[in-house]
């Protein structure tokens, strides 16, 4: 995300890494190319006068203490991360079920983000219904039930004789053993009366914890006009950037909290339904500064390992061997996630990442599976028994040569010295293997 910008915004810093000291002219300078840029990153212009006139109260000539460069993304990051707002995590109702609203103008992505949100929960423990709510989309439903379905969570529709049933809703919360009602509701083309009063009367009627609006990022500052409209109209407690992957410049992002004065909660960042995360300003401005995002890449490392042990059927015993299986399923987590496109993302920008290194990993990776996938469920729980016969049948079958079986082997062989302790050992190539 925001890689278009995060290159531009490099080319704005580059200049002073070579300077020793930083003068008056040389922020004027910076300052003024820094606000051309963000106009043309579709930043609303009331963000961009912002930033620049806190900058510009900040930023003072400065004798190599710091380098100037140094000195002038520290301050950008600061105010940029100010700018941004602050998280703040969902409320939730300490005496019964918890009810978030979603609402949205058509095309926003509503409906999957409300799957994506519940399964969001889900993962924390949470038991999710999605409900769906729009009297006027019949489709939308069934495909509310469709992700439901496909990703553990429950769903019940509240629509009646073309009407969202309130009575309904309220009956099903009463009795509810669940934790957490997310109900999908009607969007539009755009911004119209009728909906903004059927949105105030579910506020009014139901009190859910949280209101919350998604909006295509993809909409660049016209985003931050939307959830204004809506905020000015409708009790909307937070907003969801749906589609902020291919938001390159970053326009919704940097406009959308400041403009509608709500809190930007969530991100939509893929369209699979795990590409959902919590909207972390000092993680934003680090993507958008293009100076890496470590932290996320490291969230995902530990998704990783959850998912893997969550899978894992319980076994007896102390300790589960280490062996070809062990290692067949970090290489299949690794592929299967893009681990290695996604710590590229969590690298600055100019980093000077060969992307033809990195394909060559993927395709080494790619080539191991394919080896171990080659051999017999004996091999992979004995592979000592691998003699030459038996490692240039898997050779063959796996497209590979000898050598490389060799060297798997001998790779495998130093992983099981590297720990006494097998389970250990596979814990943290769950967790780092990459």
């Amino acid at each position: 995300m925001f890689e278009g910008l995060a290159k531009r915004i490099q080319n704005v810093f580059a200049p002073f890494g070579s300077k020793g000291l930083l003068k008056q002219e040389d922020i004027d300078q910076f300052l003024k190319d820094l606000r051309w840029l963000l106009i043309e990153a579709d930043v609303s212009l009331p963000v961009v006068n912002e930033l620049v006139e806190r900058l510009r109260e900040k930023l003072k000539p400065q004798t190599g203490i710091v380098s100037p460069q140094d000195y002038l993304l520290k301050t950008v990051y600061e105010e940029l991360t100010a700018l941004l707002g602050s998280y703040r995590p969902l409320k939730v109702n300490p005496r019964g079920i918890s009810l978030y609203v979603l609402a949205g103008l058509q095309g926003s992505g509503k409906t999957t983000t409300a799957a994506k949100l519940g399964y969001f929960l889900k993962r924390s423990g949470k038991s999710v219904v999605l409900g769906a709510a729009d009297p006027f989309r019949p489709a939308g439903a069934e495909q509310l039930k469709v992700l439901a379905s496909e990703n553990g969570l429950y769903f019940e529709s509240f629509v009646e004789n073309g009407k969202v049933d309130i009575g309904k809703i309220q009956n099903f919360m009463k009795r509810s053993l669940h934790d957490v009602l997310i109900l999908d509701t009607a969007g539009r083309l755009h911004v119209e009366t009728d909906m903004l009063q059927e949105l105030s009367m579910i506020n009014k009627q139901l009190s859910p914890q949280e209101v919350l609006l998604v909006v295509d990022a993809m909409l660049g500052q016209e985003a931050a006009n939307i959830a204004k409209s809506f905020k000015e109209a409708a009790p909307i407690s937070g907003v969801i950037l749906a589609k902020a992957d291919g938001d390159e410049l970053g326009g919704a992002a940097l406009s959308v909290a400041y403009v509608s004065g709500v809190p930007i909660l969530f991100m939509g960042t893929g369209e699979h339904i795990k590409d959902f995360e919590p909207f972390d300003p000092s993680e934003t401005a680090a993507m958008i500064l293009g100076i890496g995002n470590p932290k996320a890449f490291l969230r995902k490392i530990m998704d990783l390992q959850r998912e893997m042990e969550e899978s894992r059927p319980a076994t007896k015993g102390k300790d589960e061997k280490f062996d070809m299986n062990t290692l067949l399923e970090v290489f299949e987590s690794i592929s299967k996630e893009s681990l290695m496109d996604y710590m590229a993302r969590a690298l600055p920008v100019n980093a000077n990442l060969d992307p033809e290194a990195l394909e060559q990993g993927k395709n080494r990776i790619k080539r191991m599976k394919a080896i171990i996938q080659s051999m017999t469920p004996y091999e992979r729980k004995h592979p000592e028994v691998l003699n030459a016969s038996r490692k240039r049948r898997i050779a063959a079958g796996s497209g590979t040569t000898v050598q490389e079986v060799n060297m798997l082997l001998k790779q495998y062989g130093s992983m099981r010295k590297f720990a006494k302790n097998p389970a250990q050992l596979k814990k943290m190539l769950r967790g780092g293997l990459i």
